[in-house]
């Protein structure tokens, strides 16, 4: 009998000790679940990207936003991420590489779409988030937001209408490379919680073309990548939900093995 209740202690201590082990702060990988091209020069405003293997950053004139399947975190809390960003092509005044780009939320939702730089209203534009959701990135009723000037997606990131600035940094951007950028916890609890619609990429200066890697290209090899640092979360690395099932299932069988050894203890009596 003494036996048997210190190997009931010792598989409760094994169980408690994975499942602590487990529940400690965790990296969770986020799957990309949707990203486009917010173009605003004045010809390409009203077109949607949401089909292009390459995403252009450029000033005012390319946003690029993305979004990520945030439902493994749901009621978590977070301490940042890593931001992962494959460079297709630089071209412009700084060939080669690029160091000065923006990272902020989306303060609103929107519609990937399927477009080509092709006129859409049914997806987001520059211009709107899409025909289902609203008629304009600020409020239907055409209230300008804390930013100057006609409503646009520039009302919903970089810090304007509610989204969340990402603090300054520099990450160096090389063709064919990939770059990892840090978030903070504010901006990555602002995805986990559903008040932020994903991560907005911009530059102030139009001078560089820098073209990012979408979803969409090589089959999503090249898919934009979040992997973040979530806290008390029964996850294994990379994301993986962990199983306790199999602790639960350990620890029944020792208690049919310890039950069929008092059986045996009793025939022999």
């Amino acid at each position: 009998m003494l036996i048997k209740q210190c190997l009931y202690v010792l598989i409760s201590c094994l169980f408690f000790s994975t499942v602590l082990n487990v529940a400690g702060a965790v990296d969770v990988e986020c799957l990309v679940i949707a990203d486009t091209l917010l173009a605003g020069h004045s010809s390409e405003k009203d077109t949607n990207s949401g089909a292009r293997n390459h995403l252009r950053v450029k000033g005012y004139q390319g946003v690029v936003v993305v979004r990520f399947d945030m439902s493994k975190l749901a009621g978590q809390k977070v301490d940042g991420a890593i931001l992962s960003l494959h460079c297709a092509s630089i071209s412009g005044n700084a060939v080669g590489k690029t160091i000065s780009e923006k990272i902020s939320t989306v303060a609103h939702d929107w519609i990937e779409g399927k477009g080509d730089y092709t006129v859409d209203k049914e997806s987001a534009t520059f211009l709107w988030p899409g025909k289902a959701i609203a008629k304009t990135w600020g409020k239907d009723n055409g209230e300008k937001t804390d930013r100057y000037g006609p409503i646009d997606v520039l009302d919903v990131v970089g810090g304007f209408g509610g989204s969340i600035l990402n603090k300054e940094g520099i990450w160096e951007f090389q063709v064919g490379e990939w770059t990892d950028i840090e978030l903070d916890a504010e901006l990555v609890q602002g995805l986990v919680d559903g008040t932020q619609y994903g991560v907005a990429v911009m530059r102030n200066s139009v001078g560089v073309n820098l073209d990012l890697s979408s979803r969409e290209e090589a089959l999503g090899k090249f898919s934009p990548k979040l992997v973040v640092q979530a806290r008390a979360f029964p996850v294994q690395s990379r994301g993986k939900l962990a199983s306790r099932w199999g602790a639960f299932k350990l620890i029944s069988r020792f208690k049919r093995i310890g039950r069929r050894t008092e059986a045996r203890k009793k025939g022999t009596n």
